[in-house]
């Protein structure tokens, strides 16, 4: 297997919960009790939490430090050793802080995927969200795609952010705006555009979602 690129690396932090979310999406049953799940009942590494809290520390230094560090993890570390959800979601207000004063891009970038690995999903998170839908070049947009479908009445109105995604390179960006779009009870107008440029993609994950829209 080819070594994996820095971009890859740090796009697989958000691996696990994409793959969990894909049992969701796929066996419309219950949730099986997953990998994802197991690691979070042993709990977080000492070195992961110290991360943590050096990047919501407010202090310049240790968030740079803490973004350096954090890129150092190895390709699939956080899927063996996922964060803590409610320990992470004590920490919300911070990470929005980050977000939206840190002039650092990776720490942007480390506190969108805490928030989505976290699943919360509410209207202190949404702008964060929706920055991230206009990033085309945003390593985590299956996850943060995701992390919308568990609340999709609050993003209904986020269409514009989504056309754009249609033409995605990635294909997973591409079936998550047509899976996250199947949630919505009455998709608007930019909704529906999604779905019909979608119609001529020609992946089978994606057309899947597209059928389930039908009628909407």
């Amino acid at each position: 297997m080819p070594r994996a690129s820095k971009q890859q690396a740090r796009y697989a932090v958000g691996r696990c919960l994409m793959l969990w979310s894909s049992n969701d999406v796929t066996q419309q049953g219950s949730r099986p009790k997953t990998k994802l799940a197991a690691c979070r009942e042993i709990g977080m590494l000492k070195k992961d939490k110290e991360d943590f809290l050096a990047l919501v520390s407010g202090d310049a230094t240790l968030t740079q430090k803490a973004v350096e560090s954090l890129k150092s993890r190895e390709r699939g570390h956080f899927e063996d050793h996922p964060m803590s959800s409610k320990f992470v979601k004590q920490y919300l207000n911070e990470l929005v802080d980050v977000w939206r004063n840190s002039p650092n891009d990776g720490a942007r970038e480390w506190t969108l995927q805490f928030i989505a690995d976290a699943g919360v999903a509410n209207e202190h998170t949404k702008p964060l969200i929706c920055a991230a839908l206009s990033d085309r070049s945003c390593m985590f947009l299956p996850t943060v795609i995701y992390l919308m479908s568990t609340s999709p009445e609050l993003f209904a109105d986020s269409g514009s952010y989504l056309v754009p995604l249609t033409s995605h390179p990635d294909r997973e960006v591409r079936w998550r705006v047509a899976y996250f779009i199947s949630k919505l009870k009455s998709p608007d107008q930019d909704m529906k555009k999604c779905i019909e440029y979608l119609k001529s993609d020609r992946d089978g994950t994606t057309q899947l979602y597209v059928r389930a829209c039908a009628g909407r």
